[in-house]
């Protein structure tokens, strides 16, 4: 049987104010879709015999939905703007009634919310950086960790406001980047304990017992880069200036503690179908978590894909099994 499959998703060329804005903020819009990424998923879909409807992210959302009532949504759209952004088409969804692969408004919300998602996964004994939210610059007095320290916005993804710059190593950087973050992107920073060993992610899918992907190491794409200074960022994204390598060449006994942590802060999280985690190791080479991302991207270049390609999955057999996980949570 052909179910009707929407696609709910934000196109990068239609985020607000991208036109005048570009040049002084180039990752403006980095969290939004290429057409590209929007036409790989909805020909996949297809493949596995749905029928596929498009429903970009615009003011006409909920009527054009209503109208249409497809069985069941792909979510793949971030929202423009705020705390809450990646929480109001879930919600939207829950108030149609209207089935929804991925985590819901409550996960997503807390899960963009850097700090918010540190204090509930720390709450279950799971290992995180220390870290300091800051939502002004008189709150930089309450800091108190060693330098070097990591500055990020607090509510971003797609390494959005993160810079080779980030990585501060006095009290002048800090009040500039904090300063930076403030005015640029209009919410806190999280100031964050650096840590100086190696980074990976962790792909998860399914429920119930979920499916751990492949474990994927971050690295410098130059090989000589200085241990411990490595910054996944803006210029290292849009350079292609890091390479990957998955599986992670890592100890049994390490791959096994990550995969357990990933599970576990998917759990504490309440996670459906699908989320990306981010952990480094300190400096007695433990894992802690960084952040979680339960809409990670599904582009050709995206790291989720790259996952499953190593688990020898095809990017058909992932969307399968995203879409199959969430007809499952509704109609098991």
């Amino acid at each position: 049987m052909m179910h009707t499959i929407g696609v709910v998703f934000n196109l990068k060329k239609d985020f607000p104010g991208l036109a005048w804005k570009a040049h002084t903020v180039p990752d403006l819009a980095a969290e939004c879709e290429e057409e590209e990424t929007v036409d790989m998923l909805s020909s996949s879909l297809s493949r596995i015999g749905e029928k596929v409807m498009l429903f970009p992210h615009k003011t006409d959302l909920l009527e054009r939905l209503d109208e249409a009532r497809p069985d069941i949504v792909f979510n793949i759209a971030e929202g423009w703007a705020g705390r809450n952004r990646e929480s109001l088409i879930p919600a939207l969804l829950e108030l149609l009634e209207i089935p929804y692969t991925g985590s819901d408004a409550l996960t997503l919300g807390i899960a963009l919310d850097k700090a918010m998602a540190k204090r509930v996964v720390s709450t279950a004994g799971i290992r995180t950086p220390r870290y300091a939210k800051i939502s002004s610059m008189e709150g930089l007095s309450s800091v108190d960790m060693e330098f070097p320290v990591f500055v990020k916005p607090n509510y971003e993804g797609s390494s959005k406001g993160i810079r080779n710059s980030s990585r501060v190593r006095n009290a002048d950087e800090l009040a500039e980047k904090v300063k930076w973050i403030l005015e640029t992107y209009a919410q806190p920073a999280i100031v964050e304990e650096f840590l100086p060993g190696r980074e990976f992610t962790v792909g998860i899918i399914g429920n119930g017992r979920p499916h751990v992907l492949p474990i994927m190491e971050v690295c410098p794409g130059d090989r000589e880069a200085a241990d411990g200074e490595f910054v996944y960022s803006y210029e290292t994204k849009s350079g292609n200036l890091e390479r990957f390598r998955v599986p992670a060449p890592i100890p049994e006994h390490l791959a096994s503690e990550i995969s357990d942590m990933a599970v576990s802060v998917f759990e504490v999280m309440e996670c459906r179908d699908v989320a990306r985690i981010d952990f480094r190791l300190d400096a007695e080479g433990r894992p802690n978590f960084l952040e979680i991302n339960p809409l990670p991207g599904l582009s050709k270049v995206s790291l989720l894909p790259l996952q499953a390609r190593a688990a020898q999955m095809t990017y058909d057999d992932l969307v399968k099994w995203i879409l199959t996980s969430a007809w499952s949570r509704y109609w098991h």
